[in-house]
């Protein structure tokens, strides 16, 4: 039997609860394209990335590698002086070599330069500025927080070319005209920032009370607390906090008619049964949940990510799946899909043949005295003007622990770390610190010794290579 084609539908800071058929605690989102490929295959309810920020969490998925194995820790890995410490194996290379296909990559990339990775790739709508050149500020209406967050809400005209929608034509013209197999991802931008949705989308929501006020608990880690003064929430007016949810979700509205695109594509060639569709995100987005917006923490809503894997006739339909994962779990995953040995660098499990582990890492941050929160615009220091600090986090099914491992080049010890331990059976919102409850000690202490045990091998760049350049988005 000839190898089935892939088409991978990647999208940029989504969280998974704006899909309807993963449920949101508000509102019921509306997505019916993307509720219908859930239930045509299996949902993965509980799959965490790798980095909650773009370039080292879409590194780890290409190469199935931890951040601490490919030297990518946050984004200053895709500025043009960047060298990388290693040249990592990544899976459309792999099933080129091992399984003959064609890889073609649409819209964003956001990966470190140096690394070769599609046979044909076009960028076409999946940069930022794209949107800017298209409508005045007047048409846009934007507005972002009194920080440095990037714009986080305003609406496109409904009179001119939507960039991102070459991505959806471009995609359909390749895979129409190529030859079989092919392994071709469509990776949107949206609704990563500027977050301009087209009508009929900018006003799909108005009709939903969202939460209008940001509450940034005494409870959290250090970490994330400088992280919400940094972006300036506090200072949000109750009808910005609003429409930066309306403008969110109404953009995953957009998403989903793409999905509906595709899926219409596929059935009216009588390609669906001959085709394994992926639908995910590099990593999602707090909208104001305890003062935070966008990624950058290790917050349920910016690393918990959609996964949704579908083949069908040949992969059993409808499963929600509540075991933990990762994201790098897919290089894996679709080896053991397709029959082939995977490489022996990936990391993580195939979903469908190996247990469930008994955890998941991720990790964030160069720590160099130089390192920022918002290292693209140069901006977000630490306390006391220090350098921002790597972060890394082991999750469970009940438990998270992050804490900071290194700043200013120099590796934290235990009583630097800022510890911060979840227990989402009683804190679901992930919000109140449990890490000096006593009666948590033998779970502080069994996490930490395993988060200990992943970073022990780490892979370290000279801060030369990450100081402040121009940047790639």
């Amino acid at each position: 039997m000839p190898q089935p084609n892939i088409v991978w539908i990647y999208c940029d800071e989504l969280r998974a609860d704006a899909l309807g058929c993963y449920g949101n605690s508000q509102f019921q989102p509306r997505t019916p394209y993307l509720d219908l490929l859930a239930r045509m295959g299996s949902r993965f309810d509980a799959c965490y990335c790798n980095s909650p920020v773009c370039v080292p969490s879409r590194t780890s998925v290409l190469t199935g590698l931890y951040p601490e194995r490919t030297g990518v820790y946050h984004n200053e890995a895709c500025w043009h002086d960047w060298q990388s410490p290693t040249s990592p194996m990544t899976l459309p290379q792999y099933l080129v070599e091992q399984a003959g296909y064609i890889t073609a990559n649409f819209g964003k990339v956001h990966t470190p330069q140096d690394m070769d990775i599609w046979q044909h790739s076009n960028l076409e709508g999946g940069g930022m500025r794209e949107y800017y050149g298209l409508a005045t500020e007047e048409e846009l209406d934007y507005f972002r927080p009194p920080g440095i967050t990037p714009v986080i809400g305003g609406r496109f005209p409904g009179d001119r070319p939507y960039p991102a929608e070459k991505v959806t034509e471009n995609a359909l013209s390749f895979m129409a005209e190529a030859q079989e197999p092919f392994f071709a991802r469509l990776s949107y931008l949206q609704p990563h920032t500027p977050v301009f949705p087209r009508p009929p989308y900018d006003t799909m929501y108005d009709d939903v009370p969202f939460r209008d006020y940001v509450d940034i608990p005494d409870t959290l880690s250090r970490f994330e607390s400088r992280f919400g003064e940094v972006v300036g929430s506090h200072d949000m007016t109750a009808g910005q906090i609003r429409r930066a949810q309306a403008a969110y979700y109404g953009l995953v509205g957009w998403i989903d008619e793409q999905v509906g695109q595709v899926i219409s594509f596929l059935r009216k060639r009588g390609e669906l049964e001959n085709t394994i569709i992926v639908f995910g995100a590099d990593h999602g987005c707090s909208l104001g949940e305890a003062g935070r917006y966008q990624k950058q923490t290790f917050a349920r809503a910016s690393q918990r990510v959609p996964r949704i894997i579908a083949w069908p006739g040949r992969l059993k339909a409808g499963v929600e799946r509540t075991d933990v994962c990762e994201s790098l779990d897919m290089a894996r995953t679709l080896c053991g899909m397709l029959g082939v040995t995977p490489h022996e660098q990936f990391q993580g499990r195939d979903l469908f043949s190996d247990a469930e582990p008994e955890a998941v890492y991720s990790t964030i941050g160069f720590g160099h005295a130089s390192s920022r929160a918002f290292p693209n615009l140069g901006a977000g220091d630490f306390d006391y003007g220090k350098g921002w600090p790597r972060r890394a986090c082991i999750r469970t099914q009940r438990y998270r622990l992050d804490k900071s491992i290194r700043q200013d080049g120099q590796m934290l010890g235990p009583d630097q770390a800022d510890l911060f331990l979840i227990d989402r059976e009683s804190d679901p919102e992930e919000n109140v610190n449990r890490a000096a409850d006593p009666a948590y000690a033998d779970v502080i202490a069994h996490l930490n010794g395993l988060l200990d045990a992943h970073l022990v091998e780490h892979i370290e760049v000279p801060e030369e290579l990450v100081l402040r350049k121009h940047a790639r988005g």
